[in-house]
């Protein structure tokens, strides 16, 4: 069984993460990173969260019998560029880590390699809570779910702290790891469920992290015919099942091994854990050159519609007068209260004509208004209300109206976490549900230092499953 273990550790102590879509600027956090192992970088207050083997402040990495370097949880503080580790009464010398905290980082989870009074033959990886008291990390008690003869590995909370998925290789395991799902229910976490076959496969299966949108990502070296060794998925659980899994585009995945990866809210920036530099996990930083799309507005409809009626007009007798309105006299639509589509924006004279029939004459003096279609000055989104999943849609920005605006880009966000560039654009959805699709113009920049302008605007779309 120690065997097992020490192929195991070898195994998690070679993971990697990649990135992706061309929307996303990747670099090698060259504060973290150090030639050694680093890896499921998450964000923690004003710093980052991640584990590492590195004894770059002084700590000799702990190492297993056979003098194989673990993994210590350290923080990494943004402002002054200082790392140490995470918190003393987590610091063992044995595997620590990864960690992953509920938004408020009030609870936090993490795995560690502690002594099984059961078998002395394995010293197994559980996960573990501790609790935020005054800034320190307190009240660190087992999930009861624990198992001595297995390994629970790579948490990860959701953003309400009620629902945890971690990686472990429990006797029902498809493969090596499978990622598992136990919930808060009244205090008490459930048993742990295995995701399935749609989600894990024959390999293994690690570092699961749950965005706040509901899409869980992973890493697989069994899925796309186990050819490209470790790849980030995703999928998302609706009407009762996993969706099949998604491999992410590059540069979240590469050609080398690539692992973990979080995400931002709005998915615009994240971390990323991969050995695509060579040889050993790196953590990277990750972000997109689309824009902060601040307090964007619904689309204006403009009208062309409208009813035209003269207010004034007290007593109609259709015996005695005849009534019609002319617009821009050429056009005479019989009626006195009429429904009128104007073919285009513009301005628009309407005149009441009243024909008194008994004298046959055209009475003077009568109704006039003038009527201005203006077209909204917004960036404009056209597409269907409704959309089939997995069905490639076009997305048309050419009826934007921006009037003395010097145009420089389109700019898209599908509000699955995707972007896109261009007057016109086409986007697959992948999985259903309601999203919100903004559509930002862009202003040409005029220097280097110039921040450009946008406009930006969203329209809500329903995507459903073939009936």
């Amino acid at each position: 069984m120690r065997k097992v273990a020490l192929i195991i550790l070898s195994l998690m102590l070679l993971l990697p993460v990649l990135v992706g879509q061309d929307y996303y600027n990747v670099r090698k956090h060259t504060r973290i990173s150090t030639g050694m192992n680093e890896a499921a970088a998450v964000p923690y207050v004003d710093g980052v969260v991640y584990i590492t083997e590195s004894t770059s402040v002084g700590f000799s990495s702990p190492k297993d019998s056979e003098g194989r370097r673990l993994f210590t949880i350290f923080q990494y503080k943004e402002k002054g560029g200082q790392k140490r580790p995470f918190s003393d009464a987590l610091v063992t010398q044995r595997h620590d880590g990864p960690a992953s905290f509920a938004g408020d980082y009030k609870t936090m989870v993490f795995s560690q390699q502690r002594s099984s009074g059961a078998n002395r033959d394995f010293d197994p990886l559980g996960l573990y809570f501790a609790e935020n008291v005054d800034g320190e990390w307190l009240n660190i008690r087992d999930f009861e779910y624990n198992d001595d003869f297995a390994w629970l590995f790579s948490p990860a909370l959701s953003h309400d702290g009620r629902t945890l998925f971690f990686a472990a290789n429990l006797p029902d395991a498809i493969g090596g790891f499978d990622i598992y799902r136990s919930e808060l229910k009244g205090g008490i976490w459930t048993k742990p469920e295995n995701l399935g076959p749609a989600v894990n496969t024959k390999g293994n299966e690690l570092y699961p992290f749950f965005h706040s949108s509901g899409k869980l990502y992973f890493s697989s070296e069994g899925h796309d015919n186990s050819k490209a060794g470790f790849d980030l998925y995703q999928t998302v659980y609706y009407s009762g099942a996993w969706s099949q899994v998604v491999k992410l585009s590059p540069p979240f995945n590469s050609l080398s091994d690539d692992y973990h990866v979080y995400f931002s809210e709005d998915f615009k920036s994240g971390y990323l854990t991969s050995n695509r530099r060579g040889g050993s996990k790196d953590i990277f930083t990750f972000e997109t050159d689309i824009p902060v799309f601040e307090s964007p507005e619904p689309i204006k409809k403009t009208y062309y519609k409208y009813k035209i009626f003269d207010r004034k007009l007290d007593t109609v007798d259709t015996n005695l007068f005849r009534y019609s309105w002319v617009i821009n006299d050429t056009l005479e639509i019989p009626g006195h209260e009429i429904i009128y589509q104007f073919p285009e924006p513009g301005i628009y004279i309407c005149k009441l004509n009243v024909f008194d029939l008994q004298l046959d004459t055209l009475l003077k003096g009568q109704t006039s208004k003038t009527l201005t279609i203006r077209l909204n000055e917004q960036a404009v989104i056209t597409c269907p209300d409704t959309i089939m999943v997995n069905t490639p849609m076009e997305f048309d920005g050419s009826n934007s109206y921006l009037p003395d605006f010097n145009v420089g880009r389109y700019l898209w966000e599908f509000g699955d976490g995707s972007y896109g560039e261009g007057i016109r654009v086409d986007h697959t959805y992948q999985y259903p549900g309601r999203y919100r699709i903004i559509l930002g113009v862009e202003e040409r920049k005029k220097n280097r230092r110039h921040e450009p302008e946008v406009r930006s605007n969203f329209r809500d779309v329903l995507v459903v499953e073939p009936e």
